[in-house]
């Protein structure tokens, strides 16, 4: 130790402190890169990961979209769905024509405008029809105008025929609808007519009236009074 003491010197000391000042500054430096100094080559693989690059510049190194790719198998049937509110009920179509009842045609007429019913047998409703023979059906709806009660006849010329007696004022219990059914042959061309007659004691009106003809084979259904 003594002998280390008569040799250190001021010059020595300063000299020391150099070198070792000279060799830390180095070490110092190595830790500090220059600007521009790290290329490709000092990179490890995968040492970049999505995380360490500046989000505008992935969106610069984003490709355009590539074409649409082929469709993929149909997936499997859904379950169904629930059964939908009923829609509204829709207009009622035209009426079609008459489909076939191993019948022959049948023909209809209307009145739908009153007439009064005299005392006397009065024409109501008429067709004409061409020789055969026909099931017949007709409805007549009758009413009193005003008060009084009366009886009425209402017959079809081959042999239906009904009676029914009607009142009107603070008795009126109808109109009434009055039916009457018939089956007749007609040797030839002719008219099958629907008449009532009222008794005296008030006016009666026929306020509508149907009658249809229905040609058929033969005669299988009796007249009904």
């Amino acid at each position: 130790m003594s002998f280390l003491r008569r040799r250190l010197t001021y010059a020595n000391v300063v000299a020391s402190l150099a070198l070792f000042l000279a060799l830390g500054g180095a070490a110092f430096a190595a830790t500090q890169l220059p600007r521009n100094s790290v290329g490709t080559g000092q990179l490890k693989p995968e040492a970049v990961t999505a995380g360490k690059i500046a989000k505008k510049t992935r969106s610069q190194l984003r490709g355009a979209q590539g074409p649409q790719g082929p469709q993929g198998k149909t997936g499997k049937t859904g379950a169904k769905g629930a059964t939908g509110a009923k829609g509204a009920t829709g207009a009622t179509g035209a009426k079609g024509a008459a489909g076939a009842d191993g019948t022959g045609p049948s023909f209809e007429v209307f009145r739908e405008t009153p007439k009064v019913v005299e005392v006397v047998s009065t024409p109501i409703l008429s067709q004409n029809l061409a020789a055969g023979a026909y099931a017949i059906n007709a409805d007549v709806v009758l009413e009193v105008n005003g008060t009084g009660e009366a009886e009425v006849l209402c017959t079809l010329n081959g042999g239906g025929r009904a009676v029914v007696g009607i009142s009107g004022g603070t008795n009126a219990e109808y109109p009434a609808t009055v039916p009457i059914s018939v089956t007749q042959t007609l040797p030839s061309a002719g008219s099958i007519t629907l008449q009532c007659q009222a008794g005296p004691g008030a006016t009666v009106e026929a306020t509508y009236a149907n009658l249809i003809a229905t040609k058929v084979v033969s005669q299988t259904r009796s007249g009904q009074s």
